[in-house]
């Protein structure tokens, strides 16, 4: 019997294909540097690289690029991380929360964490 935690496929799957539209969208739309990016999403500009040369976060991210209303809600983090003092990693678990209502969209079984269990559907 294996046991997945809601969190595992989140960080393996998700959250390197957020990292990716996000370093993507910071550096071609944005005009930063990789190293300013990275500064901004809390990693190192060789992971940023990474990011950039689809070596990681590839996976998911064309379908979750395709959902409007998901990139809607990486425009405004993208947002107040330039505006404010934060970086991405505050952010993780919102937006992780709805890239998996997105991939649910698409036939994806997956469990809710704690996080989507305890905050109130808008």
């Amino acid at each position: 019997m294996s046991l997945q935690l809601p969190c595992e496929f989140s960080v393996r799957e998700i959250l390197p294909a957020v990292r990716s539209i996000v370093a993507q969208k910071l550096i071609k739309e944005r005009n930063l540097s990789e190293y300013k990016a990275a500064n901004l999403m809390g990693l190192t500009p060789a992971a940023v690289s990474n990011y950039l040369k689809s070596r990681r976060g590839s996976n998911l991210r064309s379908l979750l690029e395709k959902d409007e209303k998901f990139m809607d809600l990486v425009n405004e983090v993208m947002e107040r991380i330039l505006n404010s003092n934060s970086n991405l990693s505050v952010y993780y678990c919102i937006l992780c929360s709805e890239g998996k209502k997105v991939l649910t969209k698409h036939g994806y079984t997956l469990s809710p964490c704690l996080y989507e269990t305890t905050v109130e559907p808008k």
